[in-house]
């Protein structure tokens, strides 16, 4: 996971509605002295959209973020918020408090330790959980809310500043000290762990403490199916508990573990609210996804390594889906919804916009110290017609721009790459992680979600859509219900101009279309579009994303 950042930054970037003129027309251009010193725009790749074919659903919980800002919420009409992270697995909802763990010194801090609380000086009493479930009703968003799989939650706050933490250092110098509370260290001597008393700063909590909670929750806020929490993540990233949370948990986590706490936390989930989703294991990467960190993968994965080996060699993900699979034959009763794991970027890509192929393409190998063909949305799809079929799949965090670009303009391109490869690829659920170098790209999500200012949105029943090259330009396709509006997305993500068409099949009556257009300042109308011998002809600025919407008769 990513240090949390605000959103309120990115919720105030580009506007919509800005008149322009028109940059694509099917109409002959005008010739004048001047068109002999003007360069010459190259032709992009071919794009085809059949409104017949290859018609499948679209999720609405593919544009979804992490601690959503409730203007950004309410401009996108945001579909999910997700309360997620490192901190969010130690959360204590009694306290209002969570230790941050190797993120910030391994330190207890109160949920009103904010700028926005003058860092508690100005009211204790606030529930950073409750406040984005209430925000998320205001908004009418679901909430995907992390629940504590590790086991040990923050045990007590102070409102003073020396907050309790794990390594206390005042008899005890370590590698590195917190800069405004120097009495709490990094854990550890010389590159080498300490050991640490975890009852210091934690509190041992099972199943029946998350259950406790959604009590609670539903009292307040309703049950899942009243506008209360919808889904429940079983945990955070969990092999990595033994580095991110090494006070409460140094031991590497098992493949017994994993499932263990998971089975147990999700019927709790179950119990307190019937009518609530589960998503796990959230983990965060690769190699992860194929061994536990049991499996001491800093030396490699393989069916060879021993714990691994020790459940037949089989696959990490593949394996605790067989576990849900089986439990569920054994009592009737599913307890998990959505396979959910984590991506980040791992390496560097050339062209940045190549970071979106190993989300989909299985002949691309990632150019990173991964060095594999990932694969990622098709693999999980195998894993879970293997294991556990009828089992949705998340992607509960991820920003492909984070250590790629600093450049909006193209973290806006590469998101709206992303979020039409999760249409297509069938993902059912994601959420944007933001960050300090790569916030929200709100531009992208607006294309998506409210491309006109009136929350008209892309449709959510695909279609076919291809481009000769996709490296170059990338084409999306959907109709607003079964019979509505055709809705299509094309991304350059090239450094200069092109040209293109977009070729029409099964769009009967369809004459005239809108565009709207994103290039790095904002979204802008394109004024009307016509549709000639069934092809909408667009110029494309360089890396932008270019929305065509085509009325369609029924």
């Amino acid at each position: 996971m990513r240090l949390l950042v605000t959103l309120a930054a990115a919720a105030t970037a580009a506007t919509l509605g800005v008149p322009g003129l028109p940059l694509a027309s099917t109409a002959a251009p005008a010739h004048g002295p001047a068109d002999a010193l003007a360069p010459r725009v190259a032709t992009g790749p071919k794009l085809a959209v059949d409104a017949a074919r290859g018609k499948h659903r679209i999720s609405p919980l593919i544009y979804g973020v992490n601690f959503a800002d409730r203007g950004f919420a309410n401009q996108v009409d945001l579909p999910v918020d997700r309360w997620g992270g490192n901190s969010t697995d130690t959360y204590n909802w009694q306290v209002r408090a969570s230790n941050h763990g190797q993120d910030w010194y391994f330190t207890n801090f109160a949920d009103c330790w904010s700028d926005a609380f003058g860092f508690c000086r100005r009211g204790r009493d606030h529930s950073a959980a409750d406040a984005l479930v209430a925000q998320d009703r205001s908004t009418h968003t679901a909430t995907l809310l992390t629940l504590p799989l590790l086991g040990w939650v923050a045990r007590a706050v102070s409102y003073a500043g020396d907050h309790p933490c794990s390594y206390p250092a005042a008899d005890d110098p370590q590698d590195d000290h917190d800069p405004y509370h120097p009495t709490c260290g990094n854990g550890r001597r010389g590159g080498q762990w300490l050991t640490a008393d975890p009852t210091t700063a934690g509190l041992q909590v099972g199943p029946a403490f998350s259950a406790q909670w959604i009590t609670a929750l539903r009292q307040k806020f309703g049950d899942a199916r009243h506008g209360g929490v919808s889904i429940y993540e079983l945990g955070n990233e969990p092999n990595l508990w033994d580095s991110t949370h090494h006070d409460f948990h140094p031991q590497p986590t098992t493949y017994d573990e994993l499932w263990s706490k998971s089975r147990d936390l999700a019927i709790a989930v179950k119990d307190a609210d019937a009518g609530a989703a589960t998503l796990g294991p959230a983990e965060w990467g690769w190699p992860n996804y194929f061994c536990s960190a049991a499996d001491h993968v800093d030396q490699g994965c393989f069916a060879t390594s021993p714990d691994r080996a020790a459940h037949g060699g089989t696959e990490l993900s593949a394996w605790y889906l067989q576990q849900f699979a089986a439990y569920e034959r054994q009592t009737g009763r599913r307890l998990l919804d959505y396979f959910d794991l984590h991506y980040y970027p791992q390496g560097q890509y050339s062209p940045a916009t190549d970071v979106t192929r190993s989300l989909w393409d299985p002949a691309y190998t990632d150019p990173s110290w991964i060095h594999a063909r990932i694969d990622l949305l098709p693999r999980m799809r195998d894993w879970v017609k293997a294991g556990y079929p009828g089992t949705k799949l998340g992607v509960s965090e991820y920003n492909l721009g984070l250590g790629v670009t600093t450049d909006e303009r193209l973290q806006n391109v590469i998101e709206a790459d992303a979020l039409g490869i999760f249409g297509r690829e069938g993902l059912d659920l994601a959420t944007f992680w933001p960050d300090g170098g790569s916030p929200v790209p709100a531009a992208a999500f607006r294309i998506f979600r409210n491309y006109d200012g009136k929350h008209h949105r892309f449709g959510d029943h695909g279609v076919r859509a291809q481009s000769r090259d996709q490296r170059r330009v990338s084409v999306y396709a959907a109709r607003d219900g079964a019979h509505g509006a055709l809705t299509v997305v094309v991304v350059n993500k090239v450094s200069s101009p092109l040209r293109t068409a977009v070729r029409l099949k099964h769009t009967p009556g369809a004459h005239k279309a809108k565009g709207y257009q994103y290039a790095g300042a904002g979204l802008r109308p394109l004024g009307g579009l016509r549709i000639r011998r069934h092809a909408v002809h667009l110029t494309l600025p360089a890396l932008s994303v270019t929305l065509i919407r085509v009325p369609m008769v029924p």
